[in-house]
């Protein structure tokens, strides 16, 4: 079951998509803001596996929301909804699984339902660390193990988060945009079952990587 939240400020969007989301039978807890500052100190205590954000607010749009949350948890899921189509350059430059365009269908959410289960973070951290942990037993090159697992580009980006570099001394360093960092860095996590910075620099020292 998958922890949802909504963040719109727009009632009935809310309503709406709170429904069809309840009915999808594949959401254990749907939490809606009005706020985007209400949802942002709200992640910051507690466990969510995909934010469903309207993009155009007015205390913070959706694109910058999803940074501050993404910052939190780099594991979590961000979908956009919106009236607008001209955001979905922007909404994928954050790493968005995905852009629904208002009124949302319950047909078309069951479509995003289905990325977010392929992409969720359990099923991948799971099996990436069973395949980890039993190449680390039959073979003592930890760096071909990982290899398996990471690619190059995240294996750079992780040796660099061992070395205490910040998202943005990581982009410059690499030359690639922040987002692009970010991006990375959510795959990183997935992949090694970790979500967090201090998780990730453990992580680190268990593989040997420097």
């Amino acid at each position: 079951m998958l922890r949802a939240m909504i963040v719109d400020d727009e009632e009935l969007s809310v309503k709406w998509l709170k429904k069809i989301l309840s009915e999808s039978g594949d959401v254990e807890i749907c939490q809606a803001f009005f706020s985007p500052l209400e949802a942002y100190e709200y992640v910051k205590t507690n466990k969510i596996d995909i934010a469903f954000l309207d993009i155009s607010m007015p205390e913070i749009n959706g694109i910058s929301l999803s940074s501050l949350l993404l910052d939190l948890d780099a594991t979590l899921d961000v979908v956009f909804v919106t009236a607008h189509d001209n955001y979905a350059i922007q909404a994928f430059e954050v790493s968005a699984l995905d852009y629904l365009m208002k009124p949302v269908t319950a047909q078309r959410l069951a479509k995003t339902l289905d990325k977010v289960r392929r992409n969720n973070r359990s099923g991948t951290a799971g099996s990436s660390m069973e395949a980890l942990r039993r190449d680390q037993d039959q073979a003592p090159d930890t760096e071909l193990s990982l290899k398996e697992i990471l690619t190059e580009q995240e294996t750079r980006i992780l040796r660099l988060i061992a070395k205490g570099l910040s998202n943005k001394e990581i982009a410059d360093r690499l030359h690639i945009t922040g987002e692009t960092v970010k991006s990375h860095i959510k795959n990183v996590y997935r992949k090694l079952g970790i979500n967090n910075r201090v998780q990730a620099l453990q992580r680190a020292e268990q593989l040997k990587i420097r």
